[in-house]
């Protein structure tokens, strides 16, 4: 400032450049050529009033530029608070728009994995339907076999009737013998037939025993196949009722899992609304983050205003010292032109610096209510937050409890649905043992059809032995007749040879029936048989289909529950990250406080600096007055 540099003149070449009082001059407060004593004591106390403001001024400078600083250090905080939640904010945003979609495919694979359980349980009873069928054929096989039983039987009784007539026959044809000895000569030839005869009775004894042994041998075959088909009976019984059961335990496991869908559905809803609360929460912390700016901006603004006003009340300050220097200088000069200058020129020169603080002040003013402004929207935004954290962290709690009482769900669902399998495996094996043992059935079977081909066979011969033996006896009763007399005994035994062949004949021709009846039963069981593997071969196969079917089940049951136990973790990941938005909204909702209160601190000192500038300026005023007084002079 032009003024300032009066100061440093030296005070010789001061001396020199002052002009001499006249002589006359008066020292009082009379008027005089220069400054009046009133002026310079005014000059006097507007140096020491302006010197008193620029201090003031500068304290409050100070004052504002240290609340500055607090808003600055609660907008960076703010601006961090913002940062932290929306990094939160975007971990729950993911998290909830990931937990949605899996919550939305497990609700349809749940629907698909419901349609598959209902498709296995259908294909159950329809095997269960498969089992009555052969058990039915078995139970045909078991009464066909009573039969078998009852015909084997008669056989016996048959048999042993031809046995009985068979070794009567030996002992009548030992009559005949005795009865040709007593001939002699003439008996010859009944001692011929007697010996025939007795050799076909042997014969005929001989068949009947084996025809017993194979009929032994049919009961044996009989007696397996019977056994076996009661087990093989007791077990279809037993896998038809478990698979009834079992499709019975599917249904229900179909309508839990219809539940579980209608609850992963609405689940799906919850998450929707919890991806709109987090939207809003992104959208806060996006609006904080941005007043923080504003407010960091407006910071900076003020800040250097700040200095560009600590500058112009520094130089005020000089130059009210000046002032003073001025005043003196006046006070034993006072008609000293120079002075006249440095005041007009000190008294410009605060005016344009009080010009430069009003000025700052005024845009330090807006700067303040901008940051009032961006202090008042964080905090409502971060209440709002706040409260939206809340919520969401009660819907999430929910939903986690939810979630979790559905992976239970699941978890049950698996357990029984894995018993389930596990019977429909046990049907299988149990189908293949059946198969097996059918198979042995059918072995047993031919084995009695051999025999009973065998058994025609051997009927056969002994039809023919008896065959045989009549023709002997009628042979025998010609000869007794021609010899007269001596062939009366030999007649008469040759006549009950002759009768028990023919019992023997009704008793073959009543065992020949039964034989065909045996025939036909056996081709019957051997055909049953056949159709009871053949159903049990295709029903293997089906229940080991239903099986791997139903082992893929559990593949989408073990992915359902993965899912739900990932969606579970995610909510434990949102409940965290909830809690770090919440703990920054307070940290926001503090720094906003922080921020608005020193704003209203720094807006008061803004206002005092104000005030200061205005009373400066009207003693300022008052100098350029005094100024404009001594040059007119």
């Amino acid at each position: 400032m032009p003024f300032v540099k009066s100061d440093f003149i030296p005070k010789e070449e001061e001396q020199t450049q002052e002009p001499q009082t006249p002589p006359n001059r008066q020292s009082d407060d009379t008027e005089s050529q220069g400054v009046t004593t009133r002026e310079a004591d005014t000059i006097q106390i507007t140096a020491e009033t302006l010197l008193d403001a620029t201090q003031t001024g500068l304290a409050a400078i100070e004052e504002l530029k240290a609340n500055m600083e607090s808003i600055a250090a609660a907008a960076e905080e703010s601006a961090g608070a913002a940062e932290e939640s929306l990094s939160a904010v975007n971990t729950i945003k993911l998290n909830a728009s990931e937990i949605l979609k899996k919550s939305r495919r497990s609700a349809e694979s749940i629907k698909r994995l419901e349609n598959a359980v209902v498709l296995s349980a259908d294909r159950i009873v329809n095997s269960a339907t498969s089992m009555q069928k052969i058990a039915k054929q078995a139970d045909r096989v078991y009464k066909t076999g009573e039969k078998l039983g009852h015909a084997g039987e008669e056989i016996s009784d048959a048999v042993n009737l031809i046995t009985k007539l068979a070794k009567r026959t030996a002992l009548l044809a030992l009559n005949a013998t005795i009865e040709a000895t007593r001939a002699k000569e003439s008996g010859k030839s009944f001692s011929i037939m007697a010996k025939e005869i007795r050799s076909l009775s042997s014969k005929s004894n001989d068949y009947a025993h084996r025809i017993d042994e194979t009929i032994d041998e049919i009961r044996n075959h009989l007696e397996t196949v019977r056994q076996t088909i009661v087990e093989t009976k007791e077990a279809i019984v037993t896998a038809t009722k478990e698979a009834t059961d079992n499709a019975e335990g599917m249904r229900n496991i179909v309508s839990r899992l219809i539940a579980l869908a209608q609850e992963v559905h609405s689940a799906a809803e919850v998450f929707g609304h919890l991806d709109e609360e987090i939207y809003k929460m992104q959208q806060a912390s996006e609006t904080i983050a941005s007043a923080a700016e504003e407010s960091a901006g407006a910071v900076s603004e003020v800040t250097q205003t700040i200095t560009m006003e600590a500058t112009a009340f520094k130089q005020s300050n000089e130059a009210a010292r000046m002032l003073e220097h001025l005043a003196e200088k006046i006070k034993r000069d006072p008609g000293d032109a120079s002075i006249i200058n440095d005041l007009a020129s000190a008294a410009e020169e605060f005016s344009s610096a009080i010009e430069e603080i009003e000025n700052s002040m005024r845009q330090s003013t807006l700067a303040l209510q901008q940051i009032e402004e961006a202090a008042q929207l964080s905090q409502e935004d971060a209440q709002k937050s706040a409260q939206i954290a809340k919520e969401a962290t009660r819907i999430a709690q929910d939903l986690r409890r939810h979630v979790d009482e559905v992976v239970e769900a699941i978890a049950h669902i698996k357990e029984d649905f894995g018993g389930a399998v596990a019977k429909v495996v046990e049907s299988g094996r149990s189908a293949k043992e059946n198969l097996q043992k059918s198979l042995l059935i059918l072995e047993h079977s031919k084995g009695i059809k051999k025999r009973v081909k065998l058994l025609r066979k051997i009927l056969r011969k002994i039809e023919l032995t008896v065959v045989q033996t009549a023709a002997l006896s009628i042979n025998s009763s010609v000869e007794a007749i021609r010899i007269g007399e001596l062939g009366e005994g030999f007649s008469l035994v040759s006549n009950d040879i002759r009768n028990l062949a023919e019992n023997s004949e009704e008793s073959l021709d009543r065992v020949n029936d039964i034989v065909d009846n045996l025939e036909e039963e056996t081709e019957n069981i051997i055909e049953a048989i056949h159709q009871m593997h053949d159903l049990g071969d295709k029903e293997s196969e089906t229940i080991l289909s239903i099986a791997v079917e139903m082992q893929k089940n559990v593949e989408m049951i073990d992915d359902n529950a993965r899912a739900f136990d990932e969606i579970s973790t995610m909510l434990n990941e949102i409940e965290t990250s909830l809690k770090q938005s919440a703990i920054a909204a307070e940290q926001t909702v503090t720094a906003a406080d922080l921020s608005h209160d020193n704003a209203a601190k720094a807006h008061d000192a803004a206002e005092e600096i104000t005030g200061i500038a205005a009373k400066m300026a009207d003693r300022v005023s008052e100098l350029i007055e005094i100024a404009a007084h001594m040059k007119g002079a």
